[in-house]
């Protein structure tokens, strides 16, 4: 998809009521639907094209794959987002997701480009909120879903794979793969099991315990929820 189709799909999508709710402790909470359309025309203002964060690389957008796509949501255009760059917000900032590299995309005019990462420190993303890490764990961009005295980090990534069929055809597949983390007492513990995850709260591992009985939490069945879960309720009633 050449730039100018990109830019027509992303303005075409806006008007078939893209409606993006973030979360956001400052500066505004963002609620978008009539002002979406306000981030394709203020981006391409003089203001939005002389913004400190549009002088990053150019980017061209990903061939698309038999399953799947290098992109959060599989979602291959962008959409309004509240960014925290150089330590200033900015909201209503066209954004776009390449989960395979790791990459915040947006673009001024008809050009795509990519957001200077090492700049970055938030971005509210389609209901979620992404930080950047760059200690205690592997740097890069986690999804963070719960922040109290602990913290859930889910790590997103696209892991790619060739199927061949009939000896001949090649089918080329991007499936989602996601890590949960919990950061407690300044540690990030990694969570690939129930065991694992009532591990991390040990001093609390009976109460733990109970609660997943008493709430009908199945970490096999809903890992992110059972985990924000937990987490919550440690910070509860642990002192």
């Amino acid at each position: 998809m050449g730039s100018k189709a990109f830019a027509f799909t992303f303005i075409l999508l806006i008007l078939v009521t893209i409606k993006v709710i973030a979360q956001a402790p400052q500066p505004d909470s963002v609620s978008y639907s009539k002002q979406a359309a306000e981030a394709v025309s203020y981006f391409n203002t003089a203001a939005g094209s002389q913004a400190e964060f549009v002088n990053g690389p150019q980017y061209t957008l990903a061939p698309p794959a038999n399953k799947g796509s290098h992109y959060f949501q599989d979602k291959n255009y962008c959409v309004p987002s509240l960014i925290r760059f150089n330590n200033t917000w900015y909201k209503n900032v066209p954004v776009l997701y390449d989960v395979f590299n790791d990459q915040m995309i947006s673009f001024s005019g008809n050009d795509l480009f990519v957001l200077q990462t090492e700049k970055i420190s938030d971005v509210y993303l389609l209901g979620h909120h992404f930080i950047r890490l760059v200690n205690g764990l592997p740097q890069g961009f986690y999804d963070l879903l719960y922040e109290g005295k602990t913290q859930v980090l889910a790590k997103r990534t696209k892991m790619s794979d060739d199927e061949i069929i009939q000896s001949q055809t090649v089918k080329f597949i991007l499936d989602d793969r996601t890590a949960l983390f919990v950061k407690k007492d300044n540690k990030y513990y990694p969570v690939t099991g129930r065991g694992a995850l009532t591990n991390v709260f040990k001093d609390k591992k009976k109460e733990i315990n109970q609660y997943l009985r008493d709430h009908d939490l199945d970490y096999k069945r809903d890992r992110e929820a059972t985990v924000t879960a937990v987490a919550a309720y440690y910070d509860q009633i642990a002192k």
